[in-house]
């Protein structure tokens, strides 16, 4: 199980919202004070909220500002990290050659854009018809208050 801690922002009757922190892995290097690639993943850390299912989770026991260990399976992350990166890619060099046999450079060309994009929207359309899904949703670990 791969884990995040968040601050919980809203809480509803069946699931909590939950802000984390987005920061580059240079965080765990004993010269990250001297790195610059550490120094640009501090100001390009941005905060995202993400939706939790409460399950068995009283709402009554959480309160605002707690920290929510959120948690996702290894295969589910290796999953859509797969599909995220090698559809798109799988696509583009796919029709880039169909593109190349078919009409040359400019093919290849169009064809390679083509697929990238086809990519994409097929990873969108995956994305969507798991959105209520179970298995692709975080879960709620623990709380640990403040």
């Amino acid at each position: 199980m791969v884990e995040e801690r968040g601050r919980i922002v809203a809480i509803e009757s069946d699931a909590i919202w939950v802000e984390t922190i987005q920061r580059s892995g240079c965080h765990g290097c004993a010269a990250k004070s001297g790195c610059g690639t550490g120094l640009l993943g501090d100001y390009w850390a941005s905060a995202s909220r993400i939706r939790v299912s409460l399950n068995s989770w009283d709402p009554q026991r959480i309160c605002l500002n707690d920290i929510a260990v959120i948690g996702i399976a290894e295969h589910t992350l290796t999953t859509a990290a797969l599909l995220v990166y090698l559809v798109p890619l799988l696509g583009l060099l796919l029709l880039s050659y169909a593109g190349h046999l078919a009409a040359g450079e400019p093919g290849a060309i169009g064809g390679a854009v083509a697929g990238l994009l086809l990519g994409a929207v097929a990873v969108r359309w995956f994305s969507r018809r798991h959105d209520s899904d179970p298995n692709f949703s975080p879960l709620l670990l623990r709380i640990e208050p403040q």
